[in-house]
């Protein structure tokens, strides 16, 4: 949900009906979930370097550590089937004990016409340009001292070709978890003194990754990892409430539809629903790309009259519990602390999100500290989020 302003031009949005490379779906050999499949080094850069590449606020106030860093392929599952993913694990060099991040990065469009390959991850060649996420939040991290893993996601890298499960969180972390468990297994694997203590974070749909994956390790992993704290920017937090914004204008322009409709496209892939998506476009959608290239900005005329009127009327009982089931701002008590960031002047991902998070977790009896930046945007505050989460994660330490 953010970068590039590609809700405000169709023309741009046209480019991802291109072709995409789909890739090898599993490594022969009998891998299970959570399996390490191979790592491959990358590269390495040094304390200096690392500063030259982070761009989003100076690094040098806290640069300590050269890194390396290397590819992580690993076996999970993808619609109930196996599949292999991969991620980027970036290692501070020297560093006695290893403090682990997870970084969930934001939304990108999984098209080869938009340069995915230069924002995936696990494709990062140690290059001054492109892959903000990498340079920004991956090594200003690491050179501070954390090992920072950072996940391409189903639908990128070498699964490019398949829906990624945008914004659906249950889907989602399998892959996420399988990674962790992978990369704890190249922590083992190098004789890292890791004691299970886990960092997450994200920017915008990255940041419902890692508020989610909080409440699922700590209800179905626990022996795996102890979550110490997340930290998240501009997430969709509370998705119920955000369809709700969105499909009241029915004849209102919503610049944010497009993601929109990709997000709800996601839901009824990856959920119980799994509708004919006739039921609830206007026009034929047949794959991810064709939800994002909607016809109109205005929900009346993107989403059918038979779909909206059971939303309106309250019938639609199936798609109002799958929102709330992909909607983590109440309804459990998160172990470890909670910080949530965002501009208050969100274009993309409105701020009550944080305040509805910030709301229910605290009532839940969790322990969550908000910053809200005045007149901040979606992407403007990128620079104060990283700050501010590593100050608050070496309180921790």
């Amino acid at each position: 949900m953010k970068r590039r302003n590609i809700y405000s031009s169709i023309v741009l949005t046209c480019l991802l009906l291109a072709a995409c490379d789909k890739g090898r779906d599993i490594a022969p050999g009998n891998y299970n979930r959570g399996d390490l499949v191979e790592t491959q080094e990358r590269g390495t850069l040094t304390k200096d370097e690392i500063v030259s590449r982070v761009t989003e606020l100076s690094a040098g106030d806290f640069a300590q550590y050269g890194v390396s860093f290397e590819t992580v392929t690993y076996r999970t599952v993808y619609l109930g089937r196996p599949v292999d993913s991969r991620g980027l694990l970036i290692l501070p060099q020297g560093a006695e004990k290893t403090r682990l991040i997870m970084y969930c990065h934001g939304t990108e469009l999984p098209s080869v016409r938009l340069n995915v390959e230069k924002i995936t991850p696990s494709l990062y060649d140690g290059g001054t340009s492109d892959f903000r996420d990498v340079r920004n939040m991956g090594l200003a991290w690491a050179t501070a001292g954390y090992a920072v893993f950072i996940p391409d996601y189903i639908g990128f890298g070498i699964t490019l070709g398949k829906d990624h499960p945008y914004v659906y969180y249950p889907e989602m972390f399998l892959s996420n978890i399988d990674g962790l468990l992978a990369v704890k297994k190249v922590l083992q694997q190098k004789h890292l003194d890791y004691d299970n203590r886990l960092f997450l974070t994200g920017w915008s749909q990255g940041a419902g990754a890692a508020l989610s994956t909080h409440k699922y390790i700590q209800e179905s992993y626990a022996g795996d990892f102890s979550v110490i704290a997340t930290s998240g920017l501009s997430g969709p937090y509370n998705f119920s409430r955000f369809a709700e914004t969105v499909l009241k204008k029915r004849d209102e322009k919503v610049e944010a539809l497009p993601i929109f409709s990709w997000g709800l496209y996601a839901l009824n892939k990856f959920s119980a629903l799994k509708r004919p998506t006739d039921q609830i476009y206007t026009y034929q959608v047949y794959d991810q790309f064709a939800s994002i290239l909607t016809p109109s900005k205005k929900p009346g005329e993107v989403f059918s009259e038979y779909f909206l009127n059971r939303w309106t009327d309250g019938s639609d009982v199936e798609l109002k519990k799958a929102l709330a089931d992909n909607s983590f701002h109440q309804g459990w008590k998160p172990t470890g602390k909670i910080f949530l960031h965002h501009g208050d002047a969100d274009e993309l991902v409105p701020s009550y999100n944080t305040e509805d998070a910030y709301q229910g977790l605290a009532a839940a009896g969790g322990n969550v500290k908000k910053y809200i930046y005045p007149g901040g945007g979606h992407i403007s505050e990128l620079g104060k989020f990283i700050s501010n989460t590593l100050n608050e994660f070496n309180l921790l330490n």
